[in-house]
């Protein structure tokens, strides 16, 4: 037989053969961080535009809010197919509703998974503020008449807009996209007391057995004082088990920020995080929590720390990759009934140490003295160890997150 009927002969034999299904790629460590700087891209941008006297606060059901949606959702499509499948165009990417006396417009958009596209992985931020909802000391509320100074939410919420799209974008810069699908939520209606999230979870557009973690941002790139501004913090972790704290400890271990691991209670349920937990899912909270410019006008792109930023959104994506390439998806555990463990005094120690040792001088004395019986009392706990740890200790260490949390608040707002 010829060279070329052995070649005719061989593709004939080929074309009765079944088709072999493609190998899955499987994303590798290597793959995850050469893409994991991309996941920075946009960020300033992002977070400018939003925190602009323009876009005057964000609010829900304003014009305003109307302007952040018809910016956003064209990103949206670039990332991903708009979530709600029983419309087209951009009507797509939106989830129009009702709740407490509020309107509202979540903005919704997948990345679909390579392999398990009907298994979600939910990365999500807020994206209203708080309009000229601001009194004559500057001090914002979602309670408050507008006409005041704008309150412009540079660090609540644009930066975690910005974080949420550029992980979007950096996902397809992978050489093949992860295993599950990816859902981009922003949501509105979060400062009148979390309700986009909250109608989501009541109204889902994937569903809720399906989706594996959510990944929530609230406060991203701020500083809560000079000696603190390479500390972030994970809340909730533990309501994913070891498999989602391992991933979020991994992905903090790639970077150099220094993020401090809190149970859930210490998010104080004031972010959409609480929802989802609330709802079954394991969730990890991304926040540096608030400090004296939370729900201020000086929350301007100005306070903005966009190197922390990027590491931030950096961790944000190796978590996201992760959760949606895992073989072993977490798996839902309550919050803890006691509400905190020795971990979570261990790490308030870490946040606390270098604040008393260099900024104790920016507090009035009283103050002062506060932040070092706190510190004592902290110290003592870690030093009686694990074994020691009990009820009277977890009131001790809450007691010290919410007083160390008002203090500075009492010290109102400082760009650093």
């Amino acid at each position: 037989m010829s060279i070329c009927a052995v070649g005719r002969f061989a593709a004939s034999v080929a074309a009765l053969l079944p088709l072999a299904a493609p190998a899955a790629y499987g994303l590798t460590q290597a793959d995850i961080d050469r893409i994991a700087p991309k996941a920075t891209r946009g960020l300033e941008r992002v977070t400018s535009s939003l925190a602009s006297d323009h876009m005057r606060g964000r609010d829900n059901d304003t014009p305003e809010s109307a302007a952040v949606q018809r910016y956003l959702v064209p990103r949206l499509r670039r990332a991903g197919a708009g979530l709600n499948a029983a419309s087209s165009g951009d009507a797509a990417y939106v989830q129009p509703f009702t709740l407490s006396g509020q309107n509202g417009t979540n903005l919704l958009a997948v990345v679909r998974g390579r392999e398990l596209p009907d298994q979600y992985v939910i990365v999500g931020a807020h994206y209203d503020h708080l309009d000229s909802r601001s009194d004559a000391t500057g001090h914002c509320s979602a309670s408050g008449p507008t006409g005041g100074a704008i309150c412009r939410g540079a660090t609540d919420n644009a930066t975690g807009v910005a974080a949420v799209l550029a992980i979007g974008r950096a996902l397809h810069a992978l050489p093949e996209l992860p295993r599950r699908s990816v859902v981009l939520a922003l949501w509105d209606a979060e400062e009148d007391g979390l309700l986009g999230s909250h109608y989501y979870v009541d109204h889902p557009l994937v569903p809720l057995a399906q989706t594996v973690a959510y990944v929530n941002f609230d406060i991203l790139g701020a500083d809560l004082l000079p000696s603190v501004r390479t500390t972030s913090f994970a809340v909730g972790s533990e309501t994913g088990g070891s498999a989602l704290r391992g991933i979020v400890d991994a992905a903090v271990a790639a970077q150099s920020l220094h993020v401090r691991p809190f149970s859930y209670i210490f998010g104080q349920l004031r972010s959409d995080y609480a929802n989802f937990v609330n709802a079954g899912v394991p969730t990890v909270f991304f926040s540096d929590s608030t400090g004296g410019c939370y729900h201020t006008t000086g929350d301007d792109i100005r306070l903005v720390n966009f190197p922390k930023l990027a590491q931030q959104t950096a961790i944000a994506f190796r978590t996201v990759v992760g959760l949606a390439e895992t073989t072993t998806p977490p798996v839902f555990t309550p919050p803890n009934p006691n509400l905190a463990v020795f971990e979570d005094a261990v790490s308030l120690q870490q946040a606390l140490a270098p604040a008393v040792a260099a900024d104790l001088g920016r507090f009035s004395a009283a103050d002062q003295a506060t932040a070092l019986s706190y510190q004592a009392q902290v110290d003592q706990i870690v030093a009686d160890g694990p074994a020691q740890f009990d009820a009277s200790d977890v009131g001790t260490i809450l007691a010290a997150a919410l007083n160390l949390i008002d203090l500075l608040t009492r010290n109102g707002c400082h760009p650093f």
